[in-house]
């Protein structure tokens, strides 16, 4: 997958969290804190990252995730899924 169709998989699986916030898909920056926001918790998030490894094929680090600053950007998570495809 390319960072376009990660970033389209992102938005799809937190679309109704999105909408629910007053937030429109096409809205969200590259530097949106899917955490600090508000908009997921810590165990919402691990949800998240295990939906995407599943669709994606690919298995994440959650040591790095925890460790990293920015990783619960969405472009933080691109970054993330960018890096595990190329390993």
């Amino acid at each position: 997958m390319n960072e376009q169709e990660i970033k389209k998989l992102l938005l799809q699986l937190i679309d109704d969290r999105l909408l629910r916030f007053g937030i429109e898909p096409g809205e969200v920056k590259q530097d949106f804190d899917l955490v600090r926001s508000g908009l997921l918790d810590s165990m919402t998030f691990v949800d998240l990252i295990g939906a995407m490894e599943e669709i994606v094929k690919v298995e994440i680090d959650f040591e790095k995730i925890m460790e990293e600053e920015g990783l619960t950007t969405v472009s933080g998570i691109i970054d993330l899924f960018m890096q595990a495809s190329n390993e």
